[in-house]
């Protein structure tokens, strides 16, 4: 597995994604190589109807990991819209359950709640999660971790677990991630841990047509308390009405949060039956799930070594309502195609 991005390493990744994504007329549905085969379909799973499914290489010790993106359907919707901020390491609290996890090392790192949980129900379900088909991949295996749209910003969680995780740190896997149309994972110092360790390795990257929407969500609202100290605002800060103004954000901010977690009980009902199943890692008691540390930030940015399409803009010649016609998995593969001829 060689450290730069590979052009038919990306496009087999996208013809990948677009056949899990499924048809979306007039483009045509991506070719997939002779040489590669699906080994294993998920089920949807969980609250939030997440798929994924596991490729091989038959000429090489190679895998892919492909995970789905956002489907018409109110739970896969639903994981989009819950797009508050919680540490990128910490517990979980879930239920009665309480998970430990990491993604990151830097203490300000932090991730949209919606992708973790999403994260959560890929990789601990108990038969059909990632880590229960990747254990019974061959050791020192060549693994892509790929996704697009919902499912390039839950692979790239993916890739920090398994950085961090010493869950299959036995099997000597070899890491290299392809994300398309990645919707924005997490704050800026997310964004600078995950790409000291993919982007200084010359193995993370992040395809964006110029035309698409998608990679432009969550908005961002970048705050003084997301600045790096020491800074000259801290002065600033100081002021009596800077002050009144970062509490009242705050306060609504943490308003929002809680409103979310309510609003959104089911789901955690459901991802907590997933968690008491799962025998990879252990769970405590968790507190009340009020606990979840919600962080007071929407400084959300993109993730990984920019791969950069210049779509033509437009709209899909036969359908004018379709709003995800620059976004499509098949119009990634053809732009690729024109970019990189």
């Amino acid at each position: 597995m060689q450290p730069h991005f590979d052009l038919t390493e990306a496009r087999n990744l996208i013809a990948f994604a677009a056949q899990l994504e499924g048809p979306t007329p007039p483009l045509a549905p991506p070719p997939i190589p002779a040489d590669w085969s699906v080994v294993f379909t998920s089920p949807e799973l969980g609250a939030f109807d997440n798929k994924w499914q596991l490729w091989k290489n038959s000429q090489a010790n190679e895998y892919a990991v492909v995970i789905r993106g956002t489907v018409d359907k109110p739970g896969s919707v639903i994981l989009d819209l819950m797009s508050v901020m919680i540490p990128a390491s910490g517990i979980l609290p879930v239920g009665s359950v309480a998970l430990p996890y990491k993604l990151a090392e830097d203490p300000k790192a932090a991730v949209h709640l919606g992708f973790v949980l999403g994260l959560c129900i890929l990789l601990h379900d108990a038969t059909n999660g990632i880590l229960a088909q990747l254990r019974g991949l061959p050791p020192g295996a060549n693994l892509f971790i790929a996704g697009h749209s919902q499912g390039a910003s839950i692979a790239t969680l993916c890739r920090s677990f398994l950085q961090y995780s010493p869950l299959l740190a036995d099997k000597n896997f070899s890491y290299k991630t392809y994300l398309y149309a990645q919707a924005k994972p997490g704050n800026d110092h997310y964004g600078r841990d995950f790409e000291r360790v993919t982007g200084n390795r010359d193995s993370g990257f992040s395809v964006t047509n110029s035309q698409d929407w998608v990679p432009q969500v969550p908005l961002t609202i970048q705050m003084l308390g997301s600045m790096n100290e020491p800074n000259p605002l801290d002065y600033i800060t100081n002021n009596v009405v800077f002050e009144m103004l970062s509490k009242s954000m705050e306060a609504m901010h943490g308003h929002i949060a809680t409103e979310h977690i309510r609003k959104h009980l089911p789901q955690f009902a459901i991802l907590e039956q997933v968690l008491k199943n799962q025998n990879f890692q252990a769970v405590g008691v968790s507190p009340a799930l009020a606990s979840i540390e919600i962080r007071p930030t929407l400084n959300f940015v993109g993730c990984g070594t920019p791969i950069i399409l210049a779509g033509t803009p437009g709209t899909n010649p036969t359908e004018p309502k379709d709003f995800f016609w620059q976004h499509h998995a098949a119009m990634y593969f053809d732009l690729l195609g024109k970019v990189f001829p």
